[in-house]
């Protein structure tokens, strides 16, 4: 760029390389005018260019936002991506679980009330339609959280440790409020009447609240009832509770000796 006083009375010409002629361009600031000498379609691409860059920056850092939100949410790195598009019911049955988690999910994004026991083996795909729902409503605006009942229980525990950060009922009040919450691998705690106590703490505090909750677990429903008590699983009930059963085998590829996954 640079100024000059008066506008010549011919254009110059000058010449890209690239574009072929052009002419150079003159913007009057006051009294003096300021010559723009670039070639005009070369400037163009450069602000295409530029901001295509600058959309892809925004996507990615969209993206990685959204992809620390699930991890700090509970979702695992294997599940960050998931959605339920990537669940591929064999059967009717599964079909229709997938169904159910669906209709579930998008009740609670319109702000409905309800909850789900999933029961079933292991890998029949029970936790990964819980992390399809999460990242779902996590993307809507919802705050939810998919954390295993023994870890959520030693949290508890954690805060009766000298200099925590937190404390008991603060932590409940937190579970409690939230828009879901998923409980995963129930009947894997130690089954103490305080654990029990605790879990009963958290439901109650979310039926009380009228917040929906998602239970996951490879016993049936009556070990449901055993693991986490009888209350427990009636407050899930009273709120419109549903319970899926996940049946068949393993939807997980095994590996071999050499740890090679198997087609």
């Amino acid at each position: 760029m640079s100024f000059i006083n008066a506008m010549p009375a011919t254009p110059e010409l000058n010449k890209c390389d690239k574009h072929g002629e052009y002419q150079t361009r003159y913007i009057q600031l006051g009294e003096r005018f300021m010559v723009n000498a670039m070639c005009p379609a070369c400037a163009a691409e450069n602000n295409a260019a530029n901001e295509a860059a600058e959309q892809a920056e925004q996507k990615r850092q969209a993206a990685e936002y959204l992809r620390r939100q699930r991890l700090d949410a509970g979702v695992s790195l294997r599940n960050c991506a998931v959605k339920f598009e990537d669940y591929f019911p064999a059967d009717k049955e599964q079909a229709a679980n997938l169904k159910a988690v669906q209709d579930f999910t998008k009740n609670i994004a319109n702000g409905g009330r309800g909850n789900v026991v999933m029961c079933g083996g292991v890998g029949t795909g029970k936790t990964m339609l819980a992390c399809a729902s999460v990242n779902t409503l996590l993307a809507k605006g919802k705050r939810c959280k998919i954390i295993k009942l023994i870890d959520l229980i030693r949290e508890l525990k954690d805060t009766w440790r000298k200099g925590s950060e937190t404390n008991e009922i603060k932590l409940i009040k937190f579970y409690s409020n939230i828009d879901l919450l998923v409980l995963d691998e129930v009947g894997l705690q130690f089954d103490s009447d305080t654990e029990k106590l605790f879990i009963f703490d958290v439901i109650d505090g979310r039926y009380q609240n009228m917040l929906p909750t998602m239970l996951i677990s490879n016993l049936d429903i009556t070990g449901v009832k055993q693991a986490i008590g009888e209350r427990v699983v009636d407050r899930l009930r009273e709120d419109g509770g549903t319970v899926l059963a996940f049946r068949g085998a393993s939807q997980r590829k095994p590996f071999d000796s050499n740890g090679v996954m198997v087609s």
